[in-house]
């Protein structure tokens, strides 16, 4: 029998990996709710992140905003600071950053509360990231290399990269199956990326797909969610694909990228039509999650319909069991008695 080499996921005495706290009387394929700690829980952030963002293949940006040599892309998955950068050959290489926790002697206790805080120093596992590093601030051993890139980048450890349509994806799981690979994105080659912004939703990553997927869809507008962290939304001839990353357990950071062919000229109101159902999307996440904040018994709150889908590949997930986990060092679940 596995067993996880730390003291498991509980809250409140609840074994959140077991199956029958999902199921609710039903088979596990038929499960469509979540019970309330999944959105309120620092447990369950933490389960999310050994049991889904260090196993999945995530979405952490677009090609376009690495298009020059040396251009680097740093992204946290779950509590691994990672970074994407382009090759002089045109290609992409992904590693762990040089500075895992930012250069700290211990992490700080600010760091150490479940959200993510701005540093002042780098993006480490336990901060937020900084935007796009072009690739002349990373040259003659800057301060930006030292703690990205080191003296010896070729040492640092290797991330799994692959590009889906205009899709960065990365994988960071040491025991990857090799025939696992990111979702097929179906995407014409003259939608370009036009536009990108930031913004932040006070609700949990899962609220706000949900939200923003079911604002699109009763505006009329085709929405899909590629698991986990993708949302692409289709308009007439403009796109907006949103990549959800939580910075807390009720808070999650959109990064949100539109796309249109170089030569619309009503690109302006598509994407002003766009914000108003993210807008929208953001209001509609912020009340689920005072619903689920408020529930004093903490229990399970029937999710819109279109969250179905994504809850019961969402528990197949965090209920798998692993014969490796993301803890210091690896260790073999197999191994510990």
């Amino acid at each position: 029998m596995q067993k996880h080499p730390d003291s498991g996921f509980y809250d409140n005495g609840m074994d959140l990996q077991d199956p029958d706290l999902y199921a609710s009387g039903q088979r596990l394929e038929d499960i469509s709710v979540l019970p309330a700690q999944a959105y309120t829980s620092e447990m369950f952030q933490r389960l999310e992140n050994e049991k889904v963002w260090t196993r999945d293949w995530v979405c952490i940006g677009t090609t376009a905003e690495i298009a020059h040599t040396g251009d680097l892309m740093p992204y946290t998955i779950g509590q691994h600071a990672i970074h994407v950068q382009r090759q002089t050959d045109g290609g992409l290489i992904g590693r762990f950053n040089k500075a895992q926790h930012g250069g700290c002697r211990s992490v700080p206790a600010q760091c150490q509360t479940g959200k993510k805080t701005k540093c002042s120093y780098t993006s480490c596992g336990f901060s937020r990231d900084r935007d796009v590093i072009p690739g002349g601030s990373l040259e003659d051993m800057s301060p930006l290399a030292g703690q990205y890139l080191g003296t010896v980048p070729e040492r640092l450890l290797p991330v799994r990269v692959q590009v889906r349509g205009p899709f960065i994806f990365a994988n960071i799981d040491p025991m990857i199956d090799q025939t696992i690979e990111p979702p097929p994105i179906a995407w014409q080659a003259d939608i370009l990326r036009r536009e990108g912004v930031w913004c932040e939703y006070r609700a949990n990553w899962k609220l706000a797909g949900s939200a923003i997927v079911a604002s699109a869809r009763s505006s009329g507008v085709e929405a899909q969610w590629h698991f986990p962290n993708l949302l692409v939304i289709h308009t007439l001839n403009a796109v907006a694909a949103i990549i959800l990353q939580p910075t807390a357990m009720d808070q999650t950071l959109c990064r949100i990228s539109y796309f249109a062919q170089p030569e619309l000229a009503a690109f302006d109101a598509r994407m002003a039509a766009m914000a108003s159902i993210l807008d929208l999307a953001a209001t509609q996440a912020r009340d689920m999650q005072s619903q689920f904040t408020r529930s004093s018994e903490k229990v399970a709150i029937e999710p819109p319909r279109v969250e179905r889908g994504f809850n019961r590949k969402f528990v197949e997930r965090i209920t798998r069991q692993h014969i490796s986990y993301w803890n210091a060092p690896l260790t073999d679940a197999r191994m510990v008695c």
